[in-house]
């Protein structure tokens, strides 16, 4: 008899449980919008098994062809370049380190005037990605050159201003007339700086070679983090190819964010008063390189981050022993540096 009483205690408790998660992840339905994902997902409470990740998916394999390698460093050689920039000191590998993590390892970025108030997320994998910026004003990679560009935050500059600088010096001159038939112009140097970019994909990660049928490519601790990351709800935001990078979600959705500075998230451009305090769900793809975390760089450690998430977006507090699973699969999303970069310097 008391074996029964316990058996229906526990199904209260785990009933309770459901539909305290149920009710969270409503709450936050209404904040994910204008979802672009490589696949959906309809089978949450399902995903525990390496062969159920219906909404995750491996990084595209390095396809490189060699007649397209002087055209790619053209565009490597604009991201370096740092008379992009009004002040002709901050190049997109200012805030962007391709050498390293593709972002900073500050909390926030300076620009040309000191006075950023984001993150800088990484740039590895962005060609993976629909949506751009924190507060997603970006609809396409084309579309989100001009933000940096034109931002009096970043490097405060304008085409015209470029394109009159990069026409005054020969060895430019030469290499757009490889390329482009009507030599130097906003569009071309878009085009170039685009095609390098879209080459910035870091595959082979520990976890793309687990879907792809290596189980043994992650550690027993990572598979039960891996597990645990389904269970909790992580995948509800973090998915597609990128793990994130596409959706939208309020940052305290379940328990309240002291803001750190004024940034109101998605609000600054929709004016939507359900917009603030919303951004884009990052990418978390080498997510364990890329310190600090969160739009405001708010946390130093990527434990910390998960501790923060768990409470402030579940209302969870995490065991320490679910901390370091998750931990240990958040690790295996790091992959070598993009292959391109090798290929660009032999």
């Amino acid at each position: 008899m008391i074996f029964k009483y316990r058996w229906a205690i526990a199904l209260v408790i785990v009933a309770c449980f459901s539909v305290f998660l149920y009710q969270s992840f409503k709450g936050q339905a209404s904040f994910v919008q204008e979802a672009e994902t490589d696949e959906t997902i309809e089978h949450l409470g399902q995903l525990v098994s390496p062969n159920q990740h219906t909404s995750i998916a491996a990084v595209p394999a390095f396809n490189f062809q060699q007649d397209q390698k002087p055209h790619i460093a053209l565009g490597l050689r604009l991201f370096l370049d740092s008379q992009l920039s009004s002040n002709g000191e901050v190049s997109c590998e200012s805030c962007h380190h391709i050498y390293d993590n593709g972002a900073e390892d500050i909390r926030v970025s300076k620009g040309v005037k000191g006075e950023g108030h984001r993150n800088s997320p990484t740039v590895f994998n962005i060609g993976l990605n629909t949506r751009f910026f924190w507060d997603g004003r970006a609809n396409s990679l084309h579309e989100q050159i001009d933000g940096p560009i034109h931002n009096p935050l970043e490097m405060n500059s304008n085409w015209g201003d470029i394109v009159a600088r990069l026409s005054n010096q020969a060895s430019y001159q030469s290499a757009f007339a490889k390329h482009y038939d009507e030599g130097i112009t906003e569009h071309t140097i878009k085009d170039a700086l685009i095609t390098f970019m879209m080459q910035l994909n870091t595959p082979d990660a520990p976890f793309d070679r687990y879907l792809k049928g290596e189980p043994e490519a992650l550690s027993q601790v990572a598979v039960l983090g891996w597990q645990k990351f389904q269970s909790l709800g992580c995948i509800y935001c973090h998915q597609g190819r990128n793990i994130g990078g596409n959706l939208f979600q309020k940052f305290g959705s379940v328990q309240s964010v002291t803001a750190l500075n004024a940034d109101l998230g998605r609000y600054e451009q929709t004016r939507d008063t359900n917009d603030k305090y919303v951004y884009r769900v990052p990418s978390l793809r080498n997510v364990a390189i890329t310190p600090p975390y969160f739009h405001d760089g708010r946390s130093e450690t990527l434990e910390e981050a998960v501790v923060v998430m768990a409470k402030v977006q579940l209302g969870k507090d995490l065991e320490a022993k679910t901390v370091v699973e998750l931990i240990a699969f958040l690790d295996a999303l790091t992959a070598p540096k993009p292959p391109i970069l090798k290929e660009l310097s032999q």
